[in-house]
């Protein structure tokens, strides 16, 4: 081999190591913005998911019986088992969601940022403000915490990718390999 095949060979190299350095990156991204959008989109829906849980019957009523057919089976012992299996899912998911609320709740307050907490809390969490639209949600939090509605925001993003890695564990984090 001469000079430049070598040369070549090596500018191959390389290259095909920065890019694959630049798919592993894009994939963390990826898998990042995954987490965000996933943690983001259990706390959008935690009053809806709280509605569910209270909500759900697991036992068939007798005219859904009748409905169906099955007039002479027992109402209590006919358990509509996917209702019901969802219905654990949601509150195990929950459950999930406020431990680790909690758990960031005192972490925030043992940095003395409270108001980040806050953020949280009164966007996803705050059944009076439930009916509320998201853009007067944030305005109407800068102005309780006097900051602007970019910090509101700022925090939010803050806050989500925090109960991220609580939720979703290793998962959560962005780890350089």
């Amino acid at each position: 081999m001469g000079k430049s095949s070598v040369k070549v060979q090596e500018i191959a190299k390389a290259a095909a190591r920065e890019a694959l350095k630049l798919q592993r990156d894009e994939e963390r991204q990826r898998i990042r913005k995954n987490r965000f959008h996933n943690t983001e989109l259990l706390l959008k829906n935690y009053m809806s998911l709280m509605d569910h849980y209270e909500n759900a019957q697991d036992k068939a009523s007798e005219e859904l019986l009748e409905s169906l057919g099955c007039d002479d089976m027992d109402p209590d012992d006919v358990i509509i088992q996917s209702i019901k299996r969802s219905r654990v899912r949601t509150r195990i998911m929950i459950n999930h969601i406020e431990t680790y609320m909690e758990v960031l709740r005192f972490r925030l307050k043992s940095r003395s940022q409270e108001e980040k907490y806050e953020v949280i809390y009164r966007l996803y969490l705050d059944r009076a403000r439930r009916d509320i639209s998201w853009g007067e949600k944030v305005q109407i939090i800068a102005e309780e915490l006097h900051c602007s509605t970019d910090s509101v925001r700022r925090w939010k993003n803050e806050m989500v990718d925090e109960l991220s890695i609580l939720l979703f564990g290793i998962d959560g984090l962005k780890l350089e390999m």
